[in-house]
């Protein structure tokens, strides 16, 4: 009897002990000795009568504190190995190869944004000065009296709206608008043409730099997401929605490099790029030997983030719309809105 019990007290261990058997689809599947967790733990289904509340939150991930570092490096790929790749490598390669298949341009997700644009905003020609002594760049362009003869005498085709642009700027047609809409405009244009100049290789290698985009050049994340009341688990919990790599402008590199302005890369629907950051991983500095998934980083909110904005009656504004030019009191508003959420929390327990 004794040996009987012993066992009956190890088979299960033994049966237990067998890789993949929590995971198994099928008996079949028991023993497979693979990673069983292949897909992302899918989301559970909310019902919209369980949901007692809700609230959509914009927040931003500063790269420069140190708990949001796992997003941020390896920034130089060269000094580590295949395994270790930050955030944005998994996000910018999944969107260029198609595996995401839309990006879009605003955090609403309704205006997609073409990886033909995309691309144009991720690098920057400058084309150089020159001199008379060294006719290279502008200085050869200005012996054309202008980008656009210097363009056609190449034979390049320049668009009608491109020259009538140019005519209808230099009669003063635009002079009724504010500066900042005639820079903008006229910075258009000069864009276009020098797309035209740079596509069909009208200048050398030495007439003209170039400032792409490096890893190194995120700042910033944005994530939004919603906070719900679930009443069927009694739990508030967190669903992120979509997120947006934040980034120096390469123009601006050249222009301040201490201080470049930045701009929002893409928006990306967060559930599309859920099985990308689940084959991603992120550095665990607590145990090397267990790296965790961004997927799991980001929905267990292991990062700090500062609360921009929230939904709201005026149009969802963001707090630097109604407290301009004071950070500590933006902070505050921060604070008080995610002690508002956990307050909601609280009182469905208090009476």
């Amino acid at each position: 009897m004794k040996h009987l019990a012993l066992f009956f007290l190890f088979v299960p261990i033994v049966a237990f002990s067998q890789p993949n058997v929590l995971n198994a689809f099928g008996p079949e599947e028991i023993g497979d000795n693979y990673e069983a967790s292949l897909l992302p733990l899918e989301y559970e289904f909310v019902s919209d009568k369980d949901v007692l509340f809700s609230k959509t939150i914009w927040e931003e991930i500063s790269l420069d504190e140190r708990v949001n570092f796992p997003m941020y490096f390896p920034v130089d790929t060269t000094v580590v190995g295949n395994e270790r790749r930050p955030l944005i490598h998994h996000l910018y390669t999944a969107v260029l190869s198609g595996e995401i298949e839309n990006i879009y341009e605003q955090d609403n997700l309704k205006d997609k944004k073409s990886i033909e644009k995309l691309s144009r905003q991720l690098i920057y020609r400058k084309i150089r000065d020159g001199s008379d002594n060294n006719l290279i760049g502008k200085a050869r362009i200005n012996t054309f009296n202008g980008k656009i003869p210097f363009i056609e005498s190449y034979n390049v085709v320049v668009p009608d709206s491109l020259i009538q642009f140019e005519s209808d700027y230099n009669s003063g047609l635009f002079e009724s608008m504010s500066v900042k809409k005639q820079d903008s405009l006229y910075n258009d244009w000069e864009d276009s043409l020098n797309d035209i100049i740079f596509e069909n290789k009208l200048l050398t290698d030495e007439e003209f730099s170039v400032e792409k985009f490096e890893y190194q050049d995120v700042v910033d994340y944005k994530l939004k997401g919603i906070w719900y009341f679930n009443k069927r688990i009694g739990e508030l919990r967190y669903r992120p929605i979509a997120i947006c790599p934040i980034i120096k402008i390469p123009k601006e590199k050249d222009a301040n490099p201490d201080d470049p302005d930045t701009f929002e890369m893409f928006w990306v629907y967060f559930p599309d790029a859920r099985y990308i950051l689940h084959e991603a991983h992120a550095f665990n500095d607590k145990n090397t030997s267990k790296p965790i998934t961004f997927d799991h980083l980001i929905n267990s909110r292991r990062f700090s983030g500062f609360i921009y904005k929230e939904d709201n009656v005026y149009e969802d504004r963001d707090i630097k719309g109604y407290i301009s030019e004071n950070a500590l009191m933006q902070l505050l508003e921060s604070q008080r809105i995610k002690e508002k959420l956990r307050n909601l929390e609280q009182d469905m327990w208090s009476y």
